[in-house]
């Protein structure tokens, strides 16, 4: 019989997207007992390239994803580009970045990535219990306090911690009592990918030989990102243009759009860049939304991650990496024998004071860069003005050194 201090959680996930998939792979790893709930019939992720820095592919390689699997590129630079010629204006080489922050730069496809987390989550390679999976599994009530769970289709479970992973949508998040504030953007986004094959017979080649995040624009709204992924056969676009041209108001990120859709958005665009976009595939455009910081990220049982604790813009490519970040401080807190120095309830406590000012202000950050390139890491530099968020700041946080210094400083504050 294991010890009282051994004794695994018994953990609800609450979607499974990349947040939830890596929370449940995070606590997986320390022997604790996951169930994923999956509000859909599961058919996986769904979109273009998302970019991982060391701070997000560090707990990717601690779990034991395949990352090589997930066939990522590993960018090398950035590049600006002027936005009616394409002539480059400036570079910004990532140099050693491995050696510098513990891990290469990937960016993967989102399907690439997500295959790979299902793997170590449900598979029975690799430390502790395989997870579970049930689908069609929509929450509808949530008992914070006892850790229970209904869902739509009449099911009910319980829980010694619910891990809310359900998107910027959040159901559970106004169960337990958060009333998003949030406005819509001024921006909306085009997302498309173009095969390595049809770039190379348009000779646009260069797109997939230069490993870098390449981009147009930036300084307003209209901003393109482009970046290659699935081991350089496959490049992916967002391009940001102003919400007013088109009035979209339909929710959504898979809102479908034609390649000449696309094209007339940007009339003044270089060319190379409009020919790309009128041989784009699998276009889609969704609305984007400013999301105030919510009030609290935890209560009773209960804890909110990802895009359901903290949706940011994507103009800092943090997204996922955050939700990375999310998943690896539960599996830190909640490690093996945490009992031995607090209960669930204080570890996610713990969790939101870890967790919340860093991501808020990643956020924060994100929202200045959806207009001002000179925010993004990478591009940004806090000798123009002190207080920027910096690649450094971002790329070479190391998640355990921040939780001893807040444990040391709650248990003086305690004394």
């Amino acid at each position: 019989m294991p010890s009282r201090t051994d004794m695994p959680l018994q953990v609800a996930v609450i979607g499974a997207g990349l947040g939830g998939l890596g929370a449940a792979v995070a606590l997986r790893r320390q022997g604790h007992s996951v169930t994923v709930y999956e509000r859909y019939d599961f058919a996986g992720e769904v979109g273009a390239s998302l970019s991982a820095a060391s701070n997000g592919s560090r707990f990717l390689e601690e779990w034991g994803v395949d990352v090589k699997a997930a066939k990522p590129v590993i960018l090398k630079q950035l590049i600006m580009h002027n936005w009616e010629d394409g002539e480059v204006q400036s570079t910004y080489p990532l140099g050693d970045y491995k050696s510098k922050f513990g891990t290469d730069y990937n960016n993967f496809h989102r399907i690439d990535i997500h295959k790979q987390l299902i793997k170590s989550a449900f598979e029975n390679e690799g430390e502790g219990p395989a997870c579970v999976l049930n689908v069609n599994h929509k929450a509808i009530e949530v008992d914070a306090e006892e850790g229970r769970v209904k869902f739509e289709n009449g099911a009910e479970i319980s829980a010694d911690m619910i891990v809310a992973a359900d998107g910027i949508r959040s159901l559970t998040r106004e169960l337990i009592g958060i009333t998003p504030e949030y406005t819509m953007s001024t921006s909306c986004c085009y997302r498309c990918i173009i095969g390595a094959d049809k770039l190379r017979s348009l000779d646009l080649e260069d797109y997939i030989s230069n490993e870098a995040i390449e981009y147009w624009g930036g300084y307003g709204i209209n901003k393109i990102v482009m970046s290659p992924c699935s081991n350089g056969e496959v490049v992916s676009c967002y391009c940001f243009y102003p919400a007013s041209f088109n009035n979209l108001r339909e929710d959504g990120w898979n809102i479908g759009a034609t390649p000449e859709q696309l094209v007339e958005t940007f009339p003044d665009l270089d060319p190379r860049m409009k020919t790309l976009m009128l041989n784009a595939e699998d276009i889609k455009m969704w609305r984007l939304y400013r999301h105030q910081p919510y009030p609290f990220w935890t209560k009773g049982k209960v804890c909110l991650l990802g895009d359901a604790a903290h949706p940011m813009m994507p103009d800092q490519s943090q997204g996922s990496c955050m939700a990375f970040e999310d998943a690896g401080a539960l599996g830190i807190i909640f490690k093996k024998n945490f009992r031995e120095k607090y209960s669930t309830k204080e570890g996610l406590s713990l969790y939101e004071k870890l967790r919340k000012p860093r991501a808020t202000r990643v956020q924060e950050a994100s929202f200045r860069a959806r207009e001002d390139l000179s925010e993004r890491i990478g591009w940004s530099s806090s000798t123009d003005r002190p207080g920027k968020l910096t690649i450094e700041e971002v790329c070479g946080y190391n998640m355990r050194e921040h939780l001893d210094k807040l444990v040391s400083e709650l248990e003086k504050s305690e004394a």
